[in-house]
């Protein structure tokens, strides 16, 4: 029994892996197999009792020909109920091939539709039911080599895609919610400062009770806060250009992308006494990406670097299979364990209730990364210093 259980272990498997058409005719052939032994059985049961029935009425002479019987007189005046059962089986010999051919392709149509068709709808159908109710945690696997195998792969990859879309959702309303709370709190402070100097102005500037000096103490400290109102707003304006931005991909060499690098860190240079160094070990090749996209990110890195770097800042570029990475190492003190987990964020500042900001360099080039396909992520050097990694997806031909 335990050989019988392997053999049809293998032998459901080899169908399950055989296409729709190919299955089929599997089954068909093993169908039409069982209907032959079942009527060669039923065959020589049958002829068996003819013979005895026939040796028993001897008055009938019977010839079998390729397997069919023929009876030259018929038994219907004397015999009685043994004549009536000898035409039974005579009827039933020669029809019982037909009949069981027939059963054969109901039984194999009920087996190949559970077997390859039904579960597989039943598994798509289900997954669809989940996606229409918004949950699209349920995957939709059928492990075949068919085609409802592969028609369950495409719907699994669309139910990833949408899950991939809905979480991406989420997580730009996340951060929106963040940028917006973080910016009412960064308003606020400035708005009371002004009002506050506002009222004390016009309660005692008609008295005469304000200096001149005090009065222009008060002007300046009042034109600071609008200053970063207009620092805020400019912010705002510029993460909301950045969500938005469309991408505009081609072909550029590595020889032409390393230029356009070296020319932004040639300009820096003149205006800082830190040390810049920057190298590939890149073949010339050429990369399918969004040229401005990839500047603008570099910018951001390298302006954060410099602005923690002590002496020296080194950029490496490299490709590994579609990704196209820039990282930017410092010398600096490293990110913090905070810097690490919301380094990223909008607003983001080191001190609680702090003025000063982390800066919104990071949190722009992660959102382009992003819709560049790629990644931002940060760490620290086992050595000294911070390193980022920009990651672009990127399509690849030879020069």
């Amino acid at each position: 029994m335990d050989w019988l259980e392997e053999k049809a272990g293998e032998l459901e498997k080899f169908l399950q892996e055989k296409s729709l058409v190919r299955a089929l005719v599997c089954y068909l052939c093993i169908g039409m197999v069982g209907v032959a032994g079942v009527y060669w059985i039923t065959k020589n049961i049958c002829l068996g009792w003819i013979e005895v029935l026939l040796q028993r009425q001897g008055q009938a002479r019977y010839k079998d020909f390729w397997g069919f019987l023929e009876i030259w007189e018929l038994l219907g005046e004397e015999g009685g109920r043994e004549a009536l059962l000898l035409e039974v089986l005579d009827l039933f010999y020669n029809s019982c091939l037909y009949l069981y051919i027939l059963v054969c392709f109901c039984i194999v149509g009920k087996l190949f539709l559970e077997a390859k068709v039904k579960q597989p709808l039943a598994i798509i159908t289900q997954g669809l039911n989940y996606i229409n109710m918004g949950d699209y945690s349920h995957e939709i696997i059928w492990q075949s080599q068919d085609e409802m195998g592969s028609l369950c792969h495409e719907m699994e990859q669309m139910r990833a895609i949408l899950l991939k879309s809905k979480k991406d959702q989420w997580k730009q309303q996340e951060e929106q919610r963040k940028i917006n709370a973080a910016f009412a709190h960064d308003i606020r402070t400035p708005l009371t400062v002004i009002c506050g100097y506002t009222e004390f102005l016009q309660k005692y500037v008609p008295k005469g009770k304000v200096s001149e000096k005090m009065l222009l103490e008060k002007l300046n400290t009042m034109r600071e806060q609008e200053e970063r109102l207009f620092r805020f707003s400019a912010t705002m304006t510029t993460i909301q250009k950045m969500e938005e931005w469309e991408l505009c991909g081609g072909w550029h060499s590595v020889s032409e992308l390393m230029g356009q690098m070296e020319a932004v860190i040639e300009g820096i240079r003149c205006s800082v006494t830190k040390e810049i160094t920057l190298h590939t070990s890149l073949p010339e090749q050429e990369v399918f990406l969004d040229q401005n996209l990839l500047m603008e990110v570099f910018e951001n890195l390298l302006s954060n670097g410099l602005r923690y770097a002590r002496e020296s800042i080194q950029v490496e570029v490299a490709m590994s299979g579609k990704a196209f990475m820039v990282f930017v190492k410092d010398d600096g003190p490293g990110f913090s364990e905070k810097a690490l987990r919301n380094g990223m964020d909008a607003y983001f500042s080191e001190e609680e209730g702090s003025q000063e900001h982390f800066g919104i360099g990071l949190s722009i080039s992660r959102m382009l990364c992003e819709s560049h396909g790629g990644s931002l992520t940060l760490q620290n050097s086992v050595l000294q210093g911070a390193i980022a990694a920009a990651v672009l997806t990127a399509g690849v031909r030879d020069a």
